[in-house]
């Protein structure tokens, strides 16, 4: 039992490696280069949307605080996405995305 619960450790650290707060975008990154760069490592597109959002979070500036603050273990905060980067990046989720 402890090497399932092991090897299940190891492969959900291995999923949440690929979701780092340490990216960066370039300087000439679009909100959708950033987007597949940073955010669908974690977040696949689901039916051609890039993903399904509570309606709670269909607004910009609730995927900003996200974006900026992360969220519990599985969202990290990305603390180098701040003002126009993160607001772009937040309307191109918005408008990329379908609403539960």
């Amino acid at each position: 039992m402890k090497k399932v619960w092991m090897l299940g450790m190891a492969g959900a650290l291995a999923l949440l490696s690929g979701c780092s707060d340490k990216y960066t975008p370039s300087a000439s990154a679009t909100p959708e280069s950033i987007f597949k760069e940073a955010c669908v490592k974690c977040h696949s597109p689901v039916n051609g949307k890039v993903m399904a959002l509570s309606p709670e979070m269909a607004n910009t500036a609730a995927i900003v605080e996200r974006i900026k603050n992360g969220k519990g273990f599985g969202m990290p905060a990305f603390p180098n996405l701040t003002g126009g980067t993160a607001e772009g990046l937040a309307q191109y989720i918005l408008d990329n995305s379908a609403t539960k």
